[in-house]
């Protein structure tokens, strides 16, 4: 049997393909939770949603080589109004967002609040243990002892009260101490 040759371009989406699910797999939980609410609505997987967003939008060529952008992934999806950031606070232990609520249709008090912070050259992803609402103006992650002097990117996201529906995550930057 012959031995297929790979053109260039195939070659370019399948690196782009394995980068993209090299950059989702430490973040699994999150997206599961936050694709959950439309993988049902599509019959789909969240992951794979995920991972079609990411190709989508998320990879960029850089010097002829496929890359992610972190601040185009989607680590939730969904109707709920997102969080209006004020201020991203970082010491050594933490990281503090602080945000303004306003009540409306898309948004309660109650909403409950994650921030997670993904430590791309580790392969390691966390979130907040407290649960924090919308009504209380913060959001406080606690940075294991390993990752206190790491970068770190940043995206947060909210869910009603039940965790069936969630709003859009939004990508608030890269934090360095």
């Amino acid at each position: 049997m012959a031995k297929r040759i790979v053109s260039p371009a195939q070659e370019s989406v399948r690196t782009a393909f394995k980068m993209a699910v090299a950059f989702l797999t430490p973040l699994k939980g999150v997206i599961k939770k936050g694709f959950a609410e439309k993988a049902r609505r599509k019959k789909s997987v969240a992951s794979a949603l995920a991972l079609g967003h990411v190709l989508h939008a998320a990879i960029k060529i850089t010097d002829g080589k496929p890359q992610v952008d972190p601040s185009e992934v989607m680590l939730s999806e969904g109707a709920l109004a997102p969080i209006r950031v004020e201020q991203i606070e970082r010491s050594s232990d933490r990281i503090e967002v602080l945000h303004n609520w306003f009540p409306s249709d898309f948004s309660a008090g109650d909403d409950c609040l994650t921030l997670c912070a993904y430590q791309l050259d580790k392969g390691y992803a966390f979130v907040n243990q407290q649960i924090w609402h919308r009504q209380e103006g913060k959001i406080i992650v606690q940075l294991p002892k390993g990752f206190q002097d790491d970068g770190l990117h940043l995206y947060l996201m909210a869910s009603d009260r039940s965790g069936s529906k969630y709003s859009r995550s939004q990508y608030l930057g890269y934090s360095t101490k």
